[in-house]
C-alpha cells in the first residue's frame, strides 16, 4: 500500500502572536516525518510520496531523544539568538529555528523563534497541532494511537479496480482468471489474496477447432449431438408429451386478438418426487446438448431430491389469452403426501372453490387421486401457479401463468415491440436439501433457514461453492511438492462409473464375491463440474424494445434485486396491474410478487449480465447468494460477459420497491410511491369506493417473532423457551395479533353448512373471553368477518423487536390499493401506531395509489391497504414466506354470509375428522383445546355490527359451579 501524505495546509496555532514562517514550516516537516499515521491526508486531497533521507531521519531521532522527558522552558536571555529549556534538571540550548516535541504531549510542538522589533531576543513558541483537518483514505478509518498525535489510519477494506471489498468477501477477476479474496492476516494486516483456477486437462483427442475458452479455462467444446430418439415416419407423438417444448407449442399460446373467440386450454399436471441431475441428464454439462434433454433438471449442479410437475422445474408454463377457460387435471403421484395448486393472482370470482388452499377452499388432493381445476382467465397479467401444501413450492412445484390481452388494449402497448414467452424470469431461492428437512432442523433444533443460492428458470451456478473449491484446490496445490500427471478428460458417464466402482465394497473371504452397488455421494462434486453449468440466456436484437416478466416464486426470506448491466428498466406493471411507467436501475421483488419491465436493447452488440442479488437472509451476513443470466444481443459471440462477478454489485439508478425504507428518497422508491393508471377506478374490488376518506371496516394486523412456548416446538414441561436451551435452539413464533392460525379439519368453503361461526376466533373474541394471548400461546381458527361489498382497511404493522426481518403478505380473492407505507424506526409498538392513527398522523395517499395483491411491510413500520370485499367466500391472508405461513402466520377473511357464497359443484370432495363416539358437530371434532370455539366479533369503524354467536362455555361453567356448591 502506497503511503501518501501532504501537510501543506496543516493548521498551526501558536501561544504567542509572533510566529515566523520558517518555524511553522519546520514544525510541519517534523510532524510529517515523526507521525506514525499510515495513510493520512489533509483537506486539499493532494498527495505526494513521503521520502525519508538519512539526514532527516537522524535529525528526527536526535530531536525526539532530546524531548524524551518533561521539559521546562526557561526565560530567554536578553539579546540571545538561542532558546533554553530545562529537562531532567539539565539546561539545554536550542538555536533559532529549532523545532521539537513535548515529551508528554506529542500534539504540542516547540520552536525557537527569533526576536521581532523591540524584543530582539529569541523565544520559545508553543504550537498545538490541529487534527481536525486530517482525514483517512477511503477504506480506512482513524483510530487512536499513543504514538501519534492525531491517531493512525487503519485499513478496514481492500481496494481493487476502484471498488472496496470487506474482509472475507470474494470476487472473480476475469482479467487474469483468478479468484480474489479480501482477508486479514495473523498480524491484523488486510491484503488481497489471489487464488488461481485449477483447470481440468483437455482430452488429447480433441481437435484444435473445438478447443475454446470457457470460464478462463480451455475446454473441448462438445458437438451438437442429440440422443433424442427420432420417431419413425407415420408415428404420431403422444398428445401430452412431458416436455417444455410441448407447452411452448400449446395451441393456446397465440397472438391475442380483440374479436377472437376464447379457447378452452387443457393441461395435465403430474406431481411426483424427482431428482436434480437424474439419469435423464446423461453427460450434462460436459455435453451441453444433454442439458436441454427432457426431464433434465440441473438446478445449480448439486444433486438433491425435489418435488415437481411433469419432471420440470419450473413446471409447465401456462400462457393463454384473457377470457380463455383454463382446465388443469392435477394427478397426485406423491407417495403418501397430499397436494393442492393455487393460481396466484387470480381472484376466482366465479369459481371460489378453485383457489387451491387446503382446508379453506378445498380438501387436499390425496395420493393417487386426480382433481380438475377449471376457471376462467379473467385477470390479465403476469401470474404463477404453485403448490399451497407444505414445502412443495420450495421443492419445485411452481410455474408461470401468463394471461395476455390484445396489444391494442394494453395501455403500455406502445412502449415495447415484443412480448415473448422466452423473456419470463421465474426466480427461486435454493437450498440443497428438501424443504421438510430444513423445516424440521430449523424448528426443532439449531438448523438455519438461509438459502444457499438463487436460480433463474431452474438453473444457475453456485458461485460461492465454486469459489470455495477454487481456494481449496489452490491451497492443496501450494502445499504439495509433486505435480500430478495430467490425465485425459473423461466423459461424465465414465467419471460416474469410476466413482461407483471405487465405492463398491469387496469381500476378503472369497475371490468371486459379488460386489454390492453402494450409494453415491449426494453432492456429486467429483463428477459434476459446477463451473460449467449453463446460464439462462435471453436473446434480443439491437434497436428493439422487449417486455420482460419477473415472477418471484421463492418460499423463504430472500428478497431479490434484479438489474441488467448497462441498461435501464422501465417498470410498467406489478402483480398484473399497470402503473405509470418508471425508469429505474433495479427492481426489488419479494416472495409472491411479479413485475413487468421494458428493456430497450440500445447498447452495443455484446453480452451483458442480468444480475440477481439476494437480500435479508441471502445477504452478506449469511450466504451472500446471487445469480446471473446472460442478455445476448443478436450477433454477439456465444461467450460470457466480461464484467466482474461479485455479490456486492450495486446497480446505478433508482431502486424500485426498496426494502425496509420509507418514501422520500431520491435514489429509491417504495411501492406506495408508484401510481396506478386511472382505468382501475371502475374495477370492482379496487374502484374509487376504496379511496373514500374512511373505510367501513378497519383492522390493525400486527406481528413479530414472539418468545412463547409454542407447544409444537417448545414443550413447556421438557424444553420450554426458559429452560436451559441454547439460543440457537430457541424458536420465536411469528403470529398475527398474537394468534397462530389453526387450519380446520374440514374445508371451510365447501363444508360451510356443517359448522357455525362459533368455530372462529380473533383478537376481540379472545379478549372478551379473558384470554391474554400476549402472555400465553394462542392457536385457533383466526377469522375476520366482513359484509359483502364493505370497504376494508388493513393497517399491517411489523413491530420489529426480535429480528431485523421483512415479510411479504398476499391476499387471496381480491386485489388491494397500497395507500400508505412507512418505516418508523428500528421497532414500533402497535399502541404507538394506533395513537398515530388516532391523531391522523399515518400517511395515506388517495391519488391513484397502486394496485397489488402482494406487498411487503417495512421492519419497524407499517403498510396500509384498502380493498372492497366484492368477492364472497373464505379468503386466506398470509405471509408468503412458507415457513411462517405453515406455522400459522395467517388469517382468513370471511366475506359475506354463507348463503351469499356460490355453491360448490356436485360431488365436490369433502374431508374431516373421524372420531367415533364423540359429538357429531364440527366444533368438537375439529377443535382440540382452548381457545378454539370462540365467537367472532370484528371491529368495524361504523355502528354496523356483524352477527355474533355467543359461546355457551361461561354458562356451562356457572352451572357446574352451582352444582358443586349445592353438593
Amino acid at each position: 500500500i502506497n503511503v501518501n501524505h501532504n501537510y501543506d495546509k496543516m493548521s498551526v496555532t501558536t501561544t504567542t502572536t509572533t510566529t515566523t514562517t520558517s518555524t511553522v514550516r519546520a514544525a510541519r516537516q517534523l510532524q510529517r516525518f515523526t507521525s506514525s499515521s499510515d495513510n493520512m491526508k489533509t483537506s486539499n486531497k493532494a498527495s505526494r510520496p513521503c521520502a525519508l533521507t538519512a539526514a532527516v531521519l537522524l535529525l528526527c531521532t536526535l530531536l525526539l531523544c532530546e524531548a524524551s522527558d518533561s521539559q521546562t522552558v526557561t526565560e530567554p536571555t536578553p539579546g540571545a539568538t538561542y532558546c533554553e529549556y530545562l529537562e531532567r534538571n539539565n539546561t539545554y540550548r536550542k538555536e533559532q529555528g529549532a523545532v521539537w516535541f513535548d515529551a508528554q504531549d506529542n500534539c504540542l510542538v516547540y520552536s525557537c523563534a527569533a526576536g521581532v522589533g523591540a524584543e530582539p531576543q529569541a523565544h520559545i513558541v508553543v504550537t498545538p497541532i490541529d487534527c481536525s483537518e486530517f482525514y483517512c483514505d477511503v477504506g480506512t478509518e482513524l483510530r487512536k494511537s499513543g504514538d501519534s498525535c492525531c491517531g493512525e489510519c487503519v485499513r478496514t477494506h481492500c481496494q481493487h479496480n476502484n471498488t472496496l471489498y470487506a474482509v472475507g468477501e470474494s470476487w472473480h477477476n476475469d482479467a487474469d482468471c483468478t479468484l480474489l479474496e479480501c482477508r486479514r492476516g495473523d498480524s491484523g494486516e488486510i491484503s488481497i489474496e489471489s487464488y488461481r483456477r485449477n483447470c481440468r486437462p483437455i482430452d488429447p483427442q480433441c481437435p484444435a477447432w473445438r478447443i475454446e475458452r470457457n470460464n478462463c479455462c480451455a475446454v473441448c467444446r462438445p458437438l451438437a449431438t442429440s440422443r433424442v430418439e427420432q420417431l419413425e415416419d407415420g408415428v404420431e407423438a403422444p398428445e401430452d408429451v412431458w416436455t417444455a417444448e410441448w407447452y411452448r407449442r400449446h395451441p393456446c399460446v397465440r397472438d391475442c386478438q380483440a374479436e377472437a373467440p376464447p379457447m378452452t386450454c387443457h393441461y395435465t399436471f403430474v406431481v411426483e418426487w424427482y431428482q436434480t441431475f437424474s439419469k435423464a441428464c446423461f453427460d450434462c454439462p460436459l455435453n451441453l446438448t444433454d442439458c436441454g434433454r427432457p426431464h433434465c433438471i440441473m438446478g445449480d449442479g448439486l444433486q438433491r431430491s425435489i418435488t415437481v410437475v411433469n419432471r420440470m422445474m419450473p413446471g409447465p408454463a401456462i400462457e393463454v389469452c384473457q377470457g380463455d377457460q383454463v382446465v388443469v387435471d392435477v394427478k397426485n403421484n406423491l407417495l403418501g403426501e397430499s397436494t393442492t395448486i393455487h393460481w396466484h393472482g387470480l381472484h376466482q370470482k366465479q369459481t371460489p372453490y378453485m383457489d387451491g388452499v387446503p382446508h379453506i377452499t378445498q380438501c387436499p388432493i390425496s395420493p393417487h387421486a386426480t382433481f380438475r381445476y377449471s376457471f376462467p382467465a379473467d385477470n390479465s397479467g403476469t401470474h404463477f401457479w404453485h403448490s399451497h401444501t407444505g414445502m412443495q413450492r420450495g421443492d419445485g412445484v411452481f410455474g408461470s401463468l401468463i394471461i395476455r390481452r390484445p396489444k391494442q388494449l394494453d395501455p403500455h402497448g406502445g412502449l415495447y415491440d415484443f412480448d415473448l414467452s422466452e423473456h419470463v424470469l421465474v426466480v427461486q431461492d435454493w437450498i440443497h436439501e428438501p424443504g421438510a428437512n430444513i423445516f424440521a432442523f430449523h424448528h426443532h433444533s439449531s438448523g438455519d433457514n438461509k438459502p444457499h443460492n438463487i436460480l433463474i428458470n431452474g438453473r444457475g451456478r453456485y458461485y460461492n461453492r465454486i469459489w470455495a473449491d477454487m481456494k481449496r484446490q489452490h491451497r492443496l496445490a501450494t502445499q504439495t511438492s509433486t505435480t500430478p500427471t495430467p490425465q485425459p478428460l473423461l466423459n461424465l458417464s465414465a467419471l460416474k462409473a469410476a466413482a461407483q466402482i471405487q465405492a463398491q465394497p469387496t469381500s476378503g473371504s472369497t475371490g468371486n464375491a459379488t460386489a454390492v452397488r453402494s450409494r453415491q455421494r449426494r453432492a456429486n462434486l467429483h463428477t459434476i463440474p459446477l463451473e460449467q453449468i449453463p446460464h439462462q440466456v435471453y436473446h434480443v436484437r439491437r434497436g428493439f424494445r422487449y417486455r420482460f416478466r419477473i415472477v418471484n416464486a421463492e418460499y423463504l426470506n430472500c428478497p431479490i434485486v434484479v438489474s441488467v448491466d448497462n441498461h435501464t428498466l422501465t417498470a410498467i406493471n406489478s402483480d398484473g396491474y399497470d402503473i405509470e411507467a418508471m425508469e429505474v436501475g433495479s427492481i426489488v421483488t419479494y416472495s409472491g410478487e411479479r413485475f413487468d419491465f421494458v428493456l430497450n436493447a440500445n447498447q452495443e452488440v455484446d453480452n451483458y449480465w442480468l444480475r440477481l442479488k439476494g437480500l435479508m437472509d441471502c445477504s452478506e451476513r449469511f450466504t451472500s447468494a446471487f445469480q446471473v443470466a446472460i442478455l445476448r444481443y443478436e450477433g454477439a459471440p456465444e461467450a460470457e460477459p466480461g464484467a466482474e462477478l461479485r455479490y456486492d454489485h450495486n446497480a446505478t439508478g433508482i431502486q424500485l420497491n426498496v426494502m425496509n425504507r420509507g418514501p422520500g428518497y431520491a435514489d429509491t422508491k417504495t411501492v406506495a410511491e408508484m401510481r396506478a393508471l386511472p382505468i382501475y377506478d371502475k374495477v370492482s374490488g379496487i374502484d374509487d369506493d376504496t379511496l373514500q376518506p374512511e373505510a367501513d371496516y378497519k383492522f390493525f394486523v400486527y406481528y413479530d417473532f414472539y418468545r412463547k412456548d409454542n407447544p409444537e416446538f417448545h414443550h413447556a414441561d421438557y424444553y420450554s423457551m426458559d429452560a436451559n436451551v441454547t439460543q440457537t435452539n430457541r424458536l420465536y413464533t411469528p403470529q398475527l395479533n398474537h394468534i397462530s392460525l389453526k387450519y380446520p379439519a374440514l374445508a371451510l368453503l365447501p363444508q360451510r353448512h356443517q359448522f357455525s361461526d362459533e368455530l372462529f376466533c380473533n383478537e376481540t373474541t379472545l379478549t372478551e373471553q379473558g384470554v391474554d394471548c400476549r402472555q400465553q400461546f394462542c392457536k385457533c381458527h383466526h377469522v375476520l368477518q366482513v359484509p359483502l361489498n364493505a370497504v376494508v382497511e388493513l393497517i399491517i404493522v411489523d413491530e420489529g423487536f426480535t429480528f431485523y426481518a421483512n415479510h411479504p403478505f398476499h391476499l387471496h380473492g381480491n386485489a388491494f390499493r397500497v395507500i400508505g407505507l412507512e418505516r418508523l424506526g428500528e421497532n414500533v409498538t402497535i399502541e404507538m401506531v394506533k395513537q398515530l392513527d388516532q391523531f391522523k398522523l399515518l400517511k395515506r395517499n388517495f391519488v391513484n395509489p397502486p394496485v397489488k395483491d402482494t406487498v411487503t411491510v417495512p421492519d419497524g413500520g407499517y403498510t396500509i391497504i384498502r380493498f372492497e370485499a366484492y368477492n364472497p367466500g373464505y379468503w386466506l391472508f398470509h405471509c408468503h414466506i412458507e415457513f411462517h405461513a405453515e406455522i400459522g402466520m395467517a388469517l382468513v377473511f370471511k366475506v359475506g354470509d354463507d348463503d351469499q357464497m356460490l355453491p360448490v359443484p356436485r360431488n365436490f370432495p369433502t374431508c374431516g375428522d373421524y372420531v367415533p363416539g364423540s359429538r357429531g358437530d364440527i366444533t368438537s371434532s375439529s377443535t382440540a383445546a382452548h381457545p378454539d370455539g370462540l365467537p367472532t366479533a370484528p371491529t368495524p369503524t361504523t355502528d354496523a355490527a356483524p352477527n355474533v354467536h355467543p359461546s355457551n362455555l361461561p354458562w356451562l361453567c356457572l352451572l357446574l359451579g352451582c352444582l358443586l356448591l349445592w353438593q
